[in-house]
């Protein structure tokens, strides 16, 4: 086997926060910072001039990115980065230089930062639901806890300064409540009403929502206030000019500066809508989510992270790289090119998507790319991928939305792009592999959930027939790992813990079992009688019907995800490598 490098095609941003500051090395002039999250590589600051639109990219010390940003004085910036270290990072404006990274070693993320009356910078934290605070002055970071009584709640996702000796928490997501810390005691407690959370925090009021329901509190004595106090809340700000995610800032001038996907716009509050500006600076090389093959055998692919999609053809000599395809944030785990068109499925709206890239990119208008109808927010996260089914439809298998265990499986057809889903085949369990074939499709479950601890319970593989009946299911013991599905020759092959599982459908019955050297963390057709099974870093090519298997060679890293064009030519992604395949 050769393995060739064609290069880092995946290139994008996903802005996570933004903060304001006085730039202290340019005369004070005022200045704009975003926060970058480089899926699979090392995230980024960007600093935007509103004034010139100029930029300046500064890289992280560590980690993919940052979601909390906090200017701190207009003398530093303090980062604190996701999603494997929750490192609090510290620049230093003046000389553009990094303090040495702090981290507590439990701690993946840092959500948000603020200011606590003391004068120290507060965080929260996945997935110890705990409390952080860093001393400015003696540079110090201490873990203060855990700031929630349920076991399950890995999040403590929002911190609020601004309440004279205390900091309020937003706990979650298998309990929902807010934490009261008291800074002079150390302790905390429950704070306002089960699934509250916090609207505003004025000069001298708390505001609580819990559904529609408002509670407001003294901000000095946090007694309850009574009557209605709706009019202590600040008149609702300027309303975001263009759909999608979007972080934004207020600048002096009192004009608005918004992020959205790519670019950003400076907004005046005119009739007209501004226009957007690329984000000044090169978009960098990220992490590849999911490829596929379209009938010109060129390879479309996904962003780890950023809602953007590529296009790799060995015939031009640039990679092309999008806009954002859907408003919600997150990114395309689902691909599938089927007859001229991209069918796509988003993670974290649970959005259907489709995009024909011989018209014209307009998705601010949802003309192209197209958002169909979504499958959440029951469904959010599609974990299993997606297929082309035996009907020919776009099929995708998914995971069930924040602080709920559960999957689903979904239809979209390609001709009148409705949608049909079934919520929950096998209860309380995610859809995590799907495969298709000419007659079934095949799923496996996990116990994963978003925002909840892994459930450990007897794991499920599914056949199921396009006509929406689950025809037949393999339960598997507790404790076994169903890792992977693939469709080949008429049977299902599955990696189950450190062994391969042939299946025939049609006699409904597991047909040999193959005990592997090293576990296969992913398998996929390689032709119509042949599957690739990766394990770790080697390639083996297993033929379902016999049990044989062959080795191919070793790999330069860890694939989970791979496209055969209809020329034969084999395709895989590492990190934010794509690489050609010549078997």
């Amino acid at each position: 086997m050769n393995c060739h490098s064609v290069g880092q095609p995946c290139r994008n941003f996903q802005i996570l926060g933004i903060a304001q500051f006085n730039d202290p090395r340019d005369g004070g002039r005022e200045k704009v910072v975003l926060s970058n999250f480089a899926s699979g590589a090392i995230g980024s600051i960007v600093i935007v001039d509103p004034a010139t639109g100029s930029g300046e990219a500064i890289d992280l010390p560590g980690d993919n990115g940052a979601w909390a940003v906090l200017n701190w004085r207009n003398e530093r910036l303090l980062i604190g980065t996701c999603g494997q270290y929750g490192y609090l990072h510290s620049l230093d404006l003046v000389t553009r230089q990094w303090d040495p990274p702090l981290r507590d070693a439990n701690e993946q993320y840092i959500w948000n930062l603020c200011v606590g009356s003391d004068g120290r910078v507060y965080g929260g934290t996945y997935p110890g639901c705990v409390l952080l605070c860093y001393d400015p002055e003696k540079r110090t970071l201490v873990n203060l806890g855990r700031v929630s009584d349920h076991k399950d709640n890995l999040y403590s996702r929002m911190v609020y300064g601004g309440i004279p000796g205390h900091i309020l928490v937003s706990c979650g997501t298998a309990d929902a409540h807010l934490s009261l810390w008291n800074i002079a005691t150390g302790t905390w407690r429950r704070f306002g009403r089960p699934g509250a959370a916090v609207k505003e925090i004025g000069a001298d009021f708390i505001c609580l929502q819990t559904g529609t329901e408002l509670d407001f509190h003294d901000l000095q004595t946090l007694a309850p206030l009574p009557g209605d106090n709706t009019g202590r809340l600040a008149p609702a700000g300027r309303p975001a000019r263009y759909t999608g995610m979007s972080f934004s800032v207020t600048l002096a001038d009192g004009r608005t500066l918004a992020t959205r996907g790519q670019e950003y716009y400076l907004d005046d509050g005119g009739a007209a809508a501004p226009p957007l500006h690329a984000i000044p600076a090169p978009r960098p090389a990220t992490h590849i989510l999911t490829i596929a093959a379209d009938a010109q055998g060129r390879i479309w692919g996904s962003a780890g992270f950023g809602q953007t999609i590529f296009c790799y053809d060995a015939a031009v000599s640039e990679p092309w790289n999008s806009q954002v395809v859907c408003n919600n944030g997150g990114e395309v785990y689902g691909i599938a090119a089927i007859g001229n068109r991209l069918f796509l499925a988003c993670y974290s709206g649970g959005d259907h998507v489709v995009y024909d890239p011989s018209q014209s990119w307009n998705q601010i208008d949802n003309v192209n790319p197209r958002t169909l109808a979504p499958v959440g927010p029951e469904l959010i996260r599609p974990a299993g991928r997606s297929v082309v089914g035996p009907d020919g439809n776009f099929w995708t298998g998914w995971m069930a939305r924040y602080g709920t265990y559960g999957g689903g499986l979904s239809r979209v057809d390609i001709n009148s792009l409705e949608m049909t889903r079934w919520y929950d085949p096998i209860p309380n369990q995610a859809v995590v592999g799907l495969a298709a074939d000419a007659r079934y499709l095949y799923f496996i479950t996990g116990g994963g959930a978003n925002g909840l601890p892994t459930l450990e319970e007897p794991l499920h593989f599914g056949v199921f027939s396009p006509d929406g009946s689950l025809v037949w299911e393999q339960v598997h013991p507790r404790g076994v790992a169903l890792r992977s599905v693939a469709a080949v020759a008429g049977r299902a092959v599955l990696a189950v813990d450190q062994r391969i599982e042939v299946y025939d459908p049609q006699a409904r019955r597991q047909e040999r079992a193959v005990e592997l050297e090293i576990p296969c963390h992913y398998a996929a057709a390689l032709s119509a009688t042949e599957a690739a099974l990766f394990c770790g870093h080697q390639l083996w090519r297993f033929n379902p019907l016999s049990g044989d298997r062959v080795f191919v060679g070793d790999l330069p890293g860890q694939v989970n995800t791979m496209a055969v064009t209809p020329q034969g030519q084999v395709y895989a992604a590492i990190g934010t490598e794509l690489l050609r395949l010549d078997l």
